[in-house]
């Protein structure tokens, strides 16, 4: 039946032409009316046939196929009425007469138009029509200069028209400034003759397809009703798979909160389990309901599969079967009353599984009531379902759970279990596994599909096998019904036709693509999909509509991104979407035309090329011949292309789509080539419903033939960023519902006559009397079918009756308005201003209203004391001169506040009305100062007259105060932080308000995640942020601020993560303790680390801190920072930089320890050295010998190890830190001076050690113990220092793989990684010399002398992928040496190889072309090479990258080489 149903729909959209009577009555001349009456009478009688059909049972392929004659017959049908319906429209609009048998101006020239319309048939009949082939005259420049296309005729041959080409130029190029052929745009000719016998023809055949198809309904029996339930299985309360796969966690919380959480103290509970078919939703339900913790909390457990129908009496039925009897039940007692009797004193699970409609809103509503009657509490329903709108319906206040596709580690242990009958793979089936994962990602997680196509798969464990299913989808194939094909388009089944519509044609986008609503929207109405039941309906209403119900239906998932609201489809429905409309709709993909199903009744093309790379011509083009034979291109409706191609693809693809005259629906939205170059016959396409156009080239002119395309619908030239120029006769598209343009809306503003499109939905720009005549404000009269305006230059109206010609107030449909005066230009009184705005005032349906720079002293009443935009959501106001902002009392509907530059009120008005208010902007007021409620006046907020537990802006998100210079604080008393303020407020901004001085309480609501302070009276900064990241605080104060208090509220920041302070007073210690959570404590520029830490009465406390950064303390940090870290057991990173005032470091020693120590011992001393001023004695205590894992010390420049503790006993060494992983020691010039390096320095433990300007050290021995060392950094290390050690870090037992050494000009000098003498020690005795082999990756140096020699480069050949020679230790160096060049070719495993300031080279070293591994060639500052390697570049190179050279011919030759190289990639910046 889906074939009948799409046969009643093209034969209704073929009567649309002539349902209004128009065409018909414009027909209804001499011979010429009867044919159009005779073709809609016999598609009347078509359509009856099939609403007869509908009721009888068909079936069978032959049905079906004289079904698609049928549909064919009424496409050629709705062709024909559609193109005479064009020569009506361009008879009315230009006073022509080609289509009629009669002239307006008397029987002279209706001898002569009847002879032209004989001579044209006549023409056709003997291909000689010479004329229409005639050269097309220079278009006129003369706006009235349409040619009267009736002239008189010259001798027996009419001269020819002006309107659209009959035929396309032979060459398909047009010029991007050059309009081309269409700049002439003749007409397409009309042919009464051939038109009256194409319609005798078609009516011939459409009454014999009804003839014969009436013949076969008088055979056949009534229909009887389908019921989808039958092809349902009824799922039982058993498990099916025994191992649940991914759903662990969502089957935990469920368990959890059924049977001890959040549902146990509730009544009875529903909660919806959903998602599409085959998601695992039943699956998941049957383990929970089997799971023995569930089963021991439910004494009874009831499984219903209630399926498509959920029929009420049989849901009671089969409850009252399942619940065990009780004592002393009534006899006579209904369902309904035996089940509240036996469920009085019992807790319940039940579970209602698969539930597809509950027709009657009703039952649902008894069924609880029923089951409510028990007493005990945390009675569960657990219901399944494809449908939001089911789930909605049924749910108790828990949210749904919405099943998603499993984790693609989870749904890969699935998969194979399914292949492989086990979660791994047998060894000898690896090779399948890559092409096993293109399929698992093609099934994006559907549990059904893994079971399908997997057991698909089991079959035949080979790779052809596995690669046929991947090309051919084979899934798609499947008829069993429980495969996930089935099982989908059982969903798809369920829905009305119309859906199924709107569904199946989104196919014809790319898979996940990601919707706009206005692209799908666009779609249907060019496919004449959605069709208006009323005058009061609009297209983008029932678009909308019809969008939402597939995303409640789950065929669209709904995605909020940073560009707004988008839409996809899953990989598998977009599988459906192009399978179940595979009789008329194709996604071609290039290359791919002889692996594709593709019916000889195609219709809507879509054609995907990111495959596309500079495909061979041939290739292309027998693609093409080979797509050419397996459909008619003339039939085609629909056109879009996605994806990049290159000239030969366009020169091909409009030589194919030359004959594509029938397309409704066109989508072009990245032209790299004129539209003319795509498709010659582009000006001839008079049937356009959709035209999308885009491109990126500057140059490339809008088609003047749009202005011809009179059934145009929808035009979207929102991607266009080519020439701005439009057609002067857009009018005439008096058709035309949206004209989508790009975001600054210019192009809407060069509509001359816009009052003709009375369709038009959106008029972003009108510029008011841009022009003498065609844009006067009287052009809105009639577009009351507007949603969205915006009126500019309103500066030239300077009179009421003049702006009443707008009639605002009659467009009910308008939701968005702009109102525009460019107050420099305007030379109008502000009082004429004042009435102008009065008089432009709305319909009360506005939602969004914008004024722009209005010069009168107040508001309009409209919007102030006689408030009538009642519907008004968004109001922005900029550069206005009113005095006081507008009373909006009584807009209770209200959403959104912008306000900005507006010079003069001084009181914003806190409205009762403001409670659904969600953003407030407040920019550039200049007088603003005080906020105030309205029955206040004289009090602003924070006065008694604000109770504490009054509503303030209680739905308010985001407050952005900027540039308000006179602005005191937030509408809020400082200190006083009560939960009825901004309770859901989520971003709160004030920037350069230099009088603001409020305290921020920034966690006063859990819903805020975003707070920006900046340079206000005490701040230079405050930044919040609570994200997927944790809670950030960051405070930059000024020196005016002496407490933490005056800036910020602290009431509950135990969430809060990460705590910076730049130049701030320290935290009190009450403050510190509170911060529970607190893992990153960064302190910089300021006196104190933290307040005092004694005086907590001796109770313990710990923070959970594990980084602490202290940099440029001024004050006693040595002895702030010893205090703090015993309270700090998790501490992994300690980083302490410029901090002049630690000068000894401790290691090992707690304060504790050194407390005692000094009371027993030397008590004298102590008592002296805390009388100095500071002594600068910093304590590492032991405890974080186990949790420190990185140490940064940067420019400490006094700071010293002490060795051996001078101070107190027991002191350690850095050696002793046995977790430490990662060192940096930064310019510290005296933190090792008291060390010998007679012994190791660093814990074994070590990864990354950076080390500069640490002198002393000589040879690496001191290192040689860092087996885990992975990273090391020397810089400046002294330039005596060697690579003495070097090796054991390098091989056995090392773990080396990056090394950077800079400043040290002689460290790798004469080193032999491999001697002679270890050669020799094995001569004579039988063993062979072992060759140790490095593990080093990656090395940087300026020691380029030293590295490039042979045992070196030998030793780390293997290994060695990325190289970095610095010239700053060659600073003379003008050529490689042979050797060097030598040894360098010996580095064959080097993949990325870097010249980094060589200013006096003068070439790159010969032999390059021999590492035959290198991918990367980088030239950095050698201003004196010029030129590359004399024998090459290998050929493995994919990247050259040259900056900073100055010579041109090398950047020349590195050009050259792209061209010479095909793998090489261009980066080449000179």
């Amino acid at each position: 039946y889906a074939a009948l149903r799409v046969a009643q729909w093209v034969v209704g959209k073929a009567l649309a032409p002539v349902a209004d009577g128009v065409l018909g009555a414009w027909a209804a001349t001499k011979n010429f009316g009867p044919n159009v009456e005779a073709l809609s009478t016999e598609l009347l009688l078509v359509k009856a046939t099939l609403e007869q059909a509908a009721h009888k049972e068909l079936g069978g392929p032959a049905m079906e196929m004289l079904l698609q004659k049928l549909q064919d017959s009424a496409h050629n049908a709705e062709d024909l009425l559609d193109e005479l319906d064009y020569f009506r429209i361009h008879d009315e609009l230009h006073g022509t007469y080609d289509a009629a048998d009669e002239h307006g101006k008397g029987c002279v020239r209706n001898l002569a138009l009847n002879a032209r319309h004989t001579a044209k048939a006549v023409g056709k009949l003997v291909n000689c029509c010479a004329w229409q082939r005639a050269k097309r005259p220079q278009r006129s420049h003369n706006n009235s200069s349409t040619p009267n296309t009736n002239q008189e005729v010259s001798g027996c041959m009419p001269k020819l028209s002006k309107l659209l080409p009959c035929s396309s130029s032979p060459h398909p190029h047009v010029g991007y400034d050059d309009r081309g052929n269409e700049q002439e745009t003749p007409k397409l000719e009309f042919n009464r003759v051939d038109f009256s016998q194409r319609m005798k023809d078609i009516v011939e055949k459409l009454q014999h397809m009804r003839n014969e198809i009436n013949k076969i309904l008088q055979g056949s029996a009534p229909k009887t009703v389908p019921d989808i339930a039958q092809g349902r299985p009824i799922t039982k309360g058993r498990i099916d798979e025994p191992k649940l796969y991914g759903r662990d966690r969502v089957m935990k919380s469920i368990m959890d909160d059924i049977t001890k959480g959040q549902y146990c103290d509730n009544g009875l509970t529903v909660l919806p389990v959903v998602g599409p078919g085959g998601m695992g939703k039943t699956t998941l339900i049957q383990h929970i309901y089997h799971n023995g913790q569930v089963q021991n909390h439910f004494p009874v457990t009831i499984w219903i599969c209630v399926s498509v129908k959920f029929d009420l009496e049989k849901v009671l039925g089969q409850i009252k079967t399942c619940i065990p009897k009780v004592k002393d039940e009534k006899e006579g007692s209904t369902t309904e009353e035996l089940i509240e009797q036996r469920l009085k004193s019992t807790k319940f699970l039940l579970v209602l599984d698969d539930i597809w409609k509950i027709s009657n809103g009703d039952d649902w509503g008894k069924l609880l009531s029923t089951l409510n009657k028990s007493e005990e509490k945390g009675s569960m329903i657990l219901v399944t379902t494809r449908f939001e709108a089911i789930a909605q319906k049924v749910e108790t206040p828990c949210q749904s759970i919405k099943l998603d596709g499993l984790e693609s580690r989870e749904f890969r242990k699935l998969f194979l279990a399914f292949v492989f009958g086990d979660e791994q793979y047998p060894r000898d089936k690896q090779f399948l596994l890559e092409t096993g994962d293109k399929i698992m990602e093609k099934l994006k997680g559907f549990p059904l599909a893994a079971k399908t196509v997997g057991r698909l798969l089991s079959k035949d464990l080979s790779l052809s096998h596995w690669k046929r299913v991947l090309k051919s989808k084979g899934w798609e194939k499947q008829t069993d019904d429980n495969a996930i094909m089935p099982a989908l388009k059982l969903s798809y089944d369920f829905l009305p036709f119309h859906l199924q519509q709107c569904f199946a044609y989104s196919g014809l986008f790319p898979e996940d693509y990601s919707f706009r609503s206005d692209e799908l929207i666009s779609l249907w109405v060019g496919l004449d999909i959605l069709i208006p039941n009323g005058q009061d309906q609009i297209f983008e209403d029932i678009g909308l509509s019809n969008l939402n119900e597939l995303v409640i239906h789950g065929f669209f998932r709904e995605e909020k991104t940073k560009y707004g609201l988008r839409y996809v489809i899953h990989d598998l429905l977009h599988d459906l979407a192009l399978k179940v409309a595979s009789h008329d709709c194709l996604s071609l993909r290039l290359l791919e035309v002889g692996s594709m199903e593709i019916q000889p009744s195609i219709r809507h093309l879509s054609i995907i090329t990111d495959n596309y790379v500079a495909v061979p011509g041939e290739k292309l083009k027998s693609e093409w011949e080979e797509l050419n034979t397996r459909f008619k291109v003339e039939d085609l409706q629909t056109l879009m292309l996605f994806g990049k191609r290159g000239e030969g693809f366009v020169k091909i693809f409009g030589d194919f789509f030359g004959e594509a005259n029938a397309l409704r629906v066109l989508h072009l939205p990245s032209m790299l080539y004129p539209v003319e170059s795509m498709l010659p016959n582009f000006s001839r396409l008079l049937h356009l419903r959709y035209l999308s156009l885009g491109t990126k080239v500057r140059r490339m002119q809008i088609p003047l033939s749009i202005s011809k395309f009179y059934h145009l619908r929808i035009l979207n030239l929102e991607s266009w960023d080519g020439s701005r120029d439009l057609p002067e006769d857009m009018s005439n598209l008096a058709k035309l519902c949206h004209f989508y343009v790009p975001i600054d809306g210019q192009l809407h503003s060069d509509i001359y006559n816009v009052g003709k499109l009375k369709l038009l939905e959106e008029l972003k720009v009108f510029q008011v009397n841009k022009k003498s005549e065609g844009f006067e404000p009287k052009q809105l009269e009639h577009l009351n079918k507007l949603r969205e305006l915006g009126m500019y230059n309103l500066e030239k109206i300077d009179t009421t009756e003049e702006a009443a010609h707008a009639k605002l107030m009659e467009k009910k449909y308008l939701r968005r308005l702009t109102l525009c005066w460019h107050s420099d230009q305007s030379n109008v009184e502000p009082g004429v201003e004042a009435a102008v705005l009065e008089s432009l005032q709305p319909h009360g349906d506005l939602q969004v209203l914008c004024i722009r720079g209005h010069g009168g002293p107040s508001c309009p009443t409209w919007l102030g004391d006689g408030f009538a935009v009642e519907a008004l959501q968004s109001l922005y106001l900029y550069g206005v001169s009113w005095e006081v902002f507008p009373s909006l009392g009584k807009a209770w509907d209200l959403r959104e506040l912008w306000f900005e530059d507006i010079a003069r009120p001084k009181e914003f008005i806190i409205e009762k009305s403001f409670c659904m208010l969600t953003k407030l902007k407040l920019i550039g007021l200049g007088s603003f100062e005080k906020w105030v409620y309205p029955a206040e006046r004289e009090s602003s907020v924070g006065g008694d007259l604000l109770l504490p537990d009054s509503y303030m802006f209680p739905l308010l998100q985001v407050l952005v105060i900027r540039d308000c210079l006179k602005l005191l604080g937030l509408p809020v008393s400082n200190h006083i932080v009560s939960p009825y303020w901004f309770p859901k407020l989520q971003e709160l901004e004030v920037l350069n308000c230099p009088e603001f001085s409020s305290a921020i309480p920034v966690s006063w609501t859990e819903s805020l995640h975003r707070v920006m302070i900046d340079r206000v009276k005490l701040l230079v900064m405050l930044e919040y942020s609570k994200s997927s990241n944790g809670v950030e605080l960051k405070i930059v104060g000024k020196g005016d601020m002496h407490s933490l208090d005056q800036v910020l509220v602290f009431n509950k920041e135990t969430c809060l993560e990460k705590l910076t302070l730049f130049s701030c007073p320290p935290r009190e210690l009450k403050h510190v303790v509170m911060l529970t959570s607190l893992k990153t404590l960064t302190v910089q520029c300021s006196d104190s680390l933290v307040g005092p830490l004694e005086g907590q009465g001796g109770v313990e406390w710990q923070l959970p801190v594990e980084h602490i950064m202290i940099s440029r303390l001024n004050g006693n940090s040595s002895k702030e920072l010893t205090q703090l870290l015993p309270h700090l057991p998790k501490l992994s990173k300690l980083e302490i930089r410029f901090c002049k005032n630690i000068k000894q470091l401790v290691v090992g020693v707690d304060l504790q320890q050194t407390t005692s120590a000094v009371s027993e011992t030397e008590e004298d001393e102590i008592t002296a050295a805390e009388e100095e001023e500071d002594q600068g004695v910093l304590l590492i205590p032991t405890h974080l010998f186990d949790s420190l894992q990185e140490l940064v010390i940067v420019k400490c420049r006094g700071m010293v190890l002490v060795d051996p503790p001078t101070l107190v006993s027991g002191g350690g060494w850095l050696q002793a830190m046995r977790s430490l992983q990662r060192l940096r020691m930064q310019f510290s010039l005296k933190f090792l001076s008291t060390f010998s390096f007679s012994h190791y320095l660093f814990p074994s433990s070590l990864q990354f050690l950076e080390l500069s300007c640490v002198k002393g050290m000589r040879t690496l021995e001191p290192l040689s113990n860092l087996s885990s060392l992975i990273r090391l950094e020397l810089w400046h290390c002294g330039e005596d220092l060697k690579c003495l050690g070097l090796l054991s870090l390098l091989t056995t037992g090392g773990q080396l793989k990056k090394l950077r050494v800079f400043g040290s000009p002689g460290f790798f000098a004469g080193w032999d990684p491999n001697p002679k003498s270890a050669l020799e020690d094995v001569e004579g005795k039988d063993q062979q010399p072992q060759l140790v082999s490095s593990t080093l990756r990656e090395l940087y140096t300026d020691d380029v002398a030293g590295h490039l020699a042979a045992p070196i480069c030998s030793f780390l050949s293997s290994s060695l992928t990325e190289l970095e020679l610095h010239g700053d230790g060659s600073e003379w160096m003008e050529l490689f040496s042979k050797e060097q060049e030598d040894a360098l070719q010996l580095l064959s495993s080097l993949q990325q190889l870097e010249f980094h300031s060589f200013h006096k080279l003068q070439q790159l070293p010969a032999g390059l072309c021999n590492l035959t591994s290198l991918k990367k060639l980088t030239i950095l500052d050698c201003p004196a090479v010029s030129s590359l390697p004399n024998d090459g570049l290998p050929k493995s190179l994919q990247e050259v990258d040259v900056r900073l050279c100055r010579s041109q011919e090398l950047t020349q030759q590195c050009r050259g080489v792209l061209g010479t190289i095909p793998k090489i990639r261009r980066k080449i910046n000179s």
